[in-house]
């Protein structure tokens, strides 16, 4: 390893013990030998600390960084201030790195100069490393720029990124919490960096109960959501409402002009109601109940369209006729070509079926 690194690695580990010597091992594993590994303890409670000082005083190139527990937001930020490198690659505790990630990523920054970020797509595994399948994500800058609108086009321990490009921009934020990546592409995308992603999967990620994306879907929609409304605000020369507050509150709603509100209004909605069991009549009156409680405005947002859908196939199952009535007439009034189309959709689908009933049975 040079005085200098290329590559700094950033490996934060809370109680990895389960895997996390198999994430480090593919890092050190790597074609691409010009890296510091920077693995951050987190204040782990089980074996990671042990396992990490272990392989730390067998290979030179691990920074092992002991503190005590600040989430991984504190760990990503402390660990971008040690690092050497113009680059710093990220990588999770539980994923595996193949051994050509870093040399791709590498090549590939090198040879544009106007990327801020490079990510790539994923394997999907399960628990004992069996592939699931192929996540797969927009490739060029200007897809990834049209999805960023929408969600986050990266796996966050997929990237590689230019140190100054986070530097510029406050790095990550306390406040988006389980979505602090996607918060952090959103504002290198309007300083005018470019982002990619290396069309084949690079990275082992690994699907289990105890994921980020599993335990905390809820709290991560809704981050996702203020980041959306963040973006939107700054974009049209507004205030960042966020700043650099460490949580979101209510109070912050009073920042934001009426049409985002309302936005804001829905997503919290769809977070709570927006898949509830079809087959559960308590489960439909109570979404509904708080259907109606949204203005007028709201409940014309196209997003809401798939939920009233849902409860009007709700009603129709659990044979609540009167209710299914007054949700299609609702439905009508909102989002009437939507509603025609899902209604096509659905009567074209019946009759497939019935035609292909027919023929079976002749």
């Amino acid at each position: 390893m040079s005085p200098t690194p290329a590559v700094s690695v950033l490996l934060p580990v809370y109680n990895g013990e389960n895997y996390v010597r198999e994430a480090v091992e593919s890092i050190l594993a790597q074609s691409f030998e010009d890296f510091e590994l920077i693995v951050i303890n987190d204040g782990s409670t089980d074996n990671s600390g042990k396992i990490l000082y272990e392989m730390a005083i067998r290979d030179l190139r691990i920074v092992l960084i002991e503190k005590t527990n600040g989430g991984l937001v504190s760990a990503l930020n402390d660990g971008i201030k040690r690092a050497r490198a113009p680059l710093i690659a990220r990588m999770d505790a539980d994923d595996v790195s193949a051994p050509e990630r870093l040399e791709m990523q590498f090549e590939r920054m090198k040879s544009d100069p106007t990327l801020g970020v490079l990510g790539s797509f994923i394997r999907i595994v399960d628990q004992q490393s069996r592939p699931i399948r192929i996540g797969r994500y927009p490739v060029t800058p200007n897809e990834v720029k049209r999805f960023l609108e929408h969600g986050c086009p990266l796996a966050h321990p997929t990237v590689m990124m230019k140190k100054e490009a986070v530097l510029s921009v406050g790095g990550y934020r306390e406040a988006f919490k389980h979505a602090e990546d996607y918060d952090l592409w959103l504002r290198i995308s309007e300083a005018g960096y470019h982002i990619a992603n290396v069309p084949r999967p690079l990275l082992d990620y690994r699907s289990h109960a105890a994921s980020i994306s599993v335990v905390h879907r809820d709290e991560q929609n809704f981050a996702t959501v203020w980041a959306q409304l963040a973006h939107r605000a700054r974009t049209a020369g507004l205030s960042d409402p966020v700043g650099d507050r460490e949580r979101i509150d209510e109070k912050m709603l009073d920042c934001l002009p009426e049409d985002l509100r309302e936005s804001l209004r829905v997503a919290s909605f769809l977070i709570r109601y927006g898949k509830f069991s079809i087959d559960d009549w308590p489960d439909l009156k109570a979404a509904w109940a708080e259907y109606r409680k949204l203005t007028r405005g709201a409940r014309q947002d196209i997003l809401l369209s798939g939920f009233v859908m849902r409860a009007l196939h709700s009603a129709v199952q659990t044979r609540r006729f009167g209710m299914a009535f007054i949700v299609l007439m609702e439905s009508c009034r909102t989002h009437p070509m939507e509603t025609l189309r899902r209604l096509f959709s659905r009567l074209i689908a019946k009759v497939t079926v019935a035609t292909k009933f027919f023929n079976s049975s002749r």
